[in-house]
C-alpha cells in the first residue's frame, strides 16, 4: 500500500494579530494549497484552528476546490455549531464533539476533538476501545499528547493528556501522533508514541521559550507517506521570499 497525506493545521483566518503583523493567513492557506495541488497526494488533513467564525465558510470551500478527500479535527479556537453547518461529510461518533476513525488493511485512523482543551470521559471511553486492535494506530489531534516546555503549552494545555498517552501506551502496537496547536515544528518518541508537531499555517512562536513569541518568518505543512511498513513525513517550510524549503 502507499498513501500521501498533506497534514496542515492552525490556519488562523483573519486573525487580528496576524494581520496586524503583516500575516495574511488566507493567502498562506491557498499557497500551501496550490503547492498540495503540484503534488501526488490522496487526501488533506486538518488538525484545527480555523480562525474567526466568519471564515468558516470561505475555509471549506477553498479547501475543497483542490477536489481531494479531506478530514478535519476541531482546535481550541474551533466552534463545533459553527464547524459542522459547513463540514457534513464525517459523521462523529458524539454529540457536540467532532471524533471519529477509519481503517485499512493495515492501519486504524483516529481523529479526536482536543476543542475543549480536555479529552472528555466518552472520548476517552471510545478511544479506549478504538486502539483495541491489531492495527498500527495514526491519531490526529489538534493539542500534542506529549507536552513541550513552551509558552503554548502553558497558556493553552491539553488538561488531561496523562489520561489520553496512558491509552495510547497501552496499545498493542506503536501509535503515530500527528497535531498541531504548538505553531512550531517538532519530533518525540516516548515508550509506544511518535509524535510530530506540524507548524503552522499561519504564524510561528519561537520553541522553548516560557511566554509567547510570535515569529512571522514562515509557515508550513507536512507530506504524510504511508506504507504496509512505515510512517513516514516530510516538513515543508515556506518562507516569505517566496522559496519552500524541504526538512
Amino acid at each position: 500500500m502507499l498513501k500521501r497525506i498533506a497534514h496542515i493545521t492552525d490556519t488562523h483566518l483573519d486573525d487580528k494579530s496576524a494581520l496586524q503583523r503583516g500575516i495574511d493567513p488566507r493567502r498562506n492557506l491557498i499557497a500551501i494549497l496550490e503547492a498540495i495541488a503540484q503534488d501526488t497526494l490522496d487526501e488533506i488533513i486538518f488538525t484545527g484552528d480555523i480562525g474567526e467564525t466568519g471564515t468558516y465558510d470561505w475555509f471549506f470551500k477553498t479547501v475543497e476546490e483542490y477536489k481531494l478527500g479531506f478530514k478535519i479535527v476541531l482546535g481550541n479556537h474551533d466552534d463545533f455549531n459553527e464547524a459542522t453547518k459547513f463540514f457534513k461529510i464525517q459523521k462523529s461518533e458524539g454529540d457536540g464533539e467532532l471524533y471519529y476513525s477509519s481503517e485499512d488493511e493495515f492501519y486504524k485512523y483516529i481523529f479526536m476533538d482536543s476543542s475543549s482543551g480536555t479529552i472528555s470521559s466518552a472520548q476517552l471511553n471510545w478511544l479506549s476501545s478504538e486502539i483495541t486492535t491489531l492495527k498500527k494506530v495514526i491519531l490526529f489531534i489538534h493539542h500534542p499528547v506529549l507536552g513541550i516546555a513552551t509558552g503554548v503549552d502553558t497558556d493553552y494545555p491539553l488538561h488531561n493528556r496523562d489520561e489520553v498517552a496512558q491509552l495510547l501506551q497501552a496499545s498493542r502496537q506503536q501509535v503515530n501522533v500527528f497535531c498541531g496547536h504548538y505553531h512550531m515544528p517538532d519530533k518525540r518518541i516516548s515508550g509506544k508514541i511518535t509524535q510530530t508537531i506540524t507548524p503552522a499555517v499561519s504564524f510561528q512562536v519561537k520553541k522553548f521559550s516560557p511566554v509567547l513569541e510570535v515569529k512571522t518568518d514562515n509557515f508550513g505543512y507536512r507530506v504524510i507517506t504511508i506504507t504496509e511498513l512505515a510512517v513516514k513525513d516530510r516538513l515543508i517550510i515556506h518562507t516569505y521570499n517566496n522559496k519552500s524549503a524541504l526538512l
